[in-house]
């Protein structure tokens, strides 16, 4: 008697989904990184992830979409990345801001700008920019309230316009390829850069990454 194969446990089907999931994703972060959003289509995603041309859209309804979760998963990652710098189990955002001066953290660097180049064309990228933006004042902002809270941040400062002048930096920072790529991964630069975030919050740093001039390795 032939016998059916086994049908997969639905844990392992969860599983393959999310597989799959994340091989678009990291396939896609580089596709529009390297390419740029306009240049990059769906079923070149898909090519390039293994996956077909059809089955992409099981997990994403747009290229917008797949677009907007790429680059909001490496900013997860680059956040985890900062806090992992510090001891302190929260966001410290001097440390956060000059993080985006590393190498590591290039590839967001390059989405970012592909993000606020392509709302400029894209209705819907714009639309989703901005829903993205209020999250990060949000979030910002709630940080350094609660810094404010705790003492370590000055009570006096405005929190709302604080998360506004973060968030300007961080977009300067974004254009360190163009503007300034020989202090990417400078000690001299980094330390610079979580004072003068440090003094704009009205907050204080603990040891610097380093006051030696000379490059991260």
């Amino acid at each position: 008697m032939r016998l059916m194969p086994a049908r997969p446990s639905t844990s392992a089907g969860h599983r393959a989904e999310r597989n799959t999931r994340v091989r678009i994703l990291d396939a896609a972060q580089a596709l529009f990184a390297e390419s740029g959003y306009a240049s990059v289509s769906m079923p070149t995603i898909a090519q390039a992830s293994g996956v077909t041309a059809g089955a992409i859209y099981k997990h994403f309804d747009s290229k917008e979409d797949l677009f907007f979760e790429a680059v909001a998963l490496r900013a997860v990652e680059a956040r985890t990345f900062a806090a992992a710098r510090t001891s302190n189990p929260a966001i410290d955002i001097p440390s956060a801001v000059a993080s985006y001066s590393l190498t590591v953290l290039k590839p967001l660097r390059q989405l970012s700008l592909e993000v606020h180049a392509a709302s400029l064309r894209n209705a819907k990228v714009r639309r989703l920019l901005s829903r993205a933006l209020s999250g990060n004042f949000r979030e910002i902002e709630a940080a350094l309230r609660s810094g404010q809270n705790a003492g370590s941040i000055d009570p006096a400062l405005d929190a709302a316009l604080l998360s506004r002048a973060v968030t300007v930096m961080v977009m300067g920072l974004l254009h360190m390829e163009t503007l300034l790529p020989e202090l990417i991964d400078d000690r001299t630069w980094l330390a610079f850069l979580e004072d003068r975030v440090a003094a704009l919050i009205g907050a204080k740093v603990g040891a610097a990454p380093g006051r030696r001039r000379g490059k991260m390795m």
